[in-house]
């Protein structure tokens, strides 16, 4: 018999358990103070210079100007401060990368760019004041930028809604390689009995220990809607949809401080199960965060009546296709990049 066994035996019941809370909350708090110094030591700051978190900051840059591109209220002139950004990036880019200019990233940058440029030029808009915030080397690449010569595209293309009439009938590659994210929706009601098929789809989703921790709130009242999104806001300057659907994780389902960051890996396998058969089911949807302060949170807490047991994982816009609209790109990463091979 082991020693702890020994004294696990003369030990009343209560006491033990009272040590063994103990014990975790000590145990829990080491590991919370160690993984949240390993974050704030490799996360990308606006001052870094090495080439993974310049890329971090210029791919966001990129994502922004993106999503201007593929506004339908397209509006000249706009995005002057993530034009900035995106110069900055680029221009650091060239001296942590001595292969910059074959760089996913960068080239992505000139993609961008070049339709920023040929979209203001076909409007006959003035871009000069927007040309002096680049090095004159870059913004005349972009203008030469050709996608026949280059793999990467970036920006933004029209995405028809005749594409989704057979969603349901595809396979889950050719499902998968279609689905963009698409933030303007068409006037047509969402039937209620289609979303219910879409969350029996998503309770294939595995958990861990198949303990089904992830919640889902389906918003539809549009007043709740708008102040919902105004406390999350990153979705100014679209209409609201029609549909708005909050996921969230039930901690009471989670055991020990081990399980920390389980409610976000259950709700995030949720979440994009949702986003794959709402695809499925021919509904346009949108994932956006739900990276809360604290404010953001009491706020999102007393407006959708969520309690203090569940934890926001993200919300997704829902809504039908309209005939045609713009989406982003979003390049992805060569899965090359990503793979270790051990």
């Amino acid at each position: 018999m082991s020693i702890k066994q020994s004294i696990k035996n003369i030990t009343p019941e209560p006491l033990w358990n009272e040590l063994r809370g103990v014990k975790e909350q000590i145990s829990g708090g080491k590991a919370r103070r160690i993984q949240s110094r390993r974050f704030m030591r490799w996360v990308s700051r606006n001052s870094s210079t090495d080439k993974a978190r310049i890329e971090t900051r210029l791919a966001f840059g990129i994502h922004r100007l993106e999503k201007g591109l593929s506004h339908v209220q397209f509006r000249d002139g706009f995005g002057r401060g993530v034009l900035a950004e995106i110069s900055r990036r680029m221009s650091l880019l060239e001296k942590a990368d001595s292969e910059y200019r074959k760089n996913p990233l960068y080239l992505q940058g000139l993609a961008v760019l070049h339709e920023y440029q040929r979209r203001h030029e076909a409007d006959g808009y003035d871009l000069s004041s927007i040309k002096s915030m680049f090095p004159e080397h870059i913004w005349n690449a972009a203008c030469k930028y050709r996608l026949e010569d280059h793999a990467v595209k970036a920006g933004s293309f029209m995405m028809n809604a005749s594409s989704k009439i057979d969603n349901l009938n595809k396979g889950f590659v050719e499902l998968a390689e279609h689905r963009y994210s698409v933030r303007e929706y068409s006037s047509d009601a969402v039937s209620q009995k289609v979303l219910d098929k879409v969350y029996a789809v998503a309770m294939k989703t595995p958990s861990v220990c198949n303990r089904q921790a992830t919640r889902v709130y389906q918003i539809t009242d549009s007043e709740k809607i708008e102040r919902a999104l105004k406390i999350q806001g990153g979705f100014g300057g679209y209409a609201m949809p029609p549909v708005l659907l909050l996921v969230t994780s039930d901690i009471r389902a989670f055991m020990n401080s081990n399980e920390r960051n389980e409610p976000f890996v259950d709700g995030g396998l949720f979440s994009m199960s949702l986003l794959y058969a709402l695809e499925a089911y021919g509904l346009a949807a949108c994932p956006l965060n739900a990276m809360f302060s604290l404010s953001q949170d009491q706020a999102t807490r007393k407006l959708l009546n969520i309690p203090d047991y569940e934890m926001p994982i993200m919300y997704i816009t829902v809504g039908g296709f309209p005939n045609s609209v713009p989406v982003c790109c979003s390049v992805r990463r060569s899965p090359e990049s990503i793979v270790t091979r051990i």
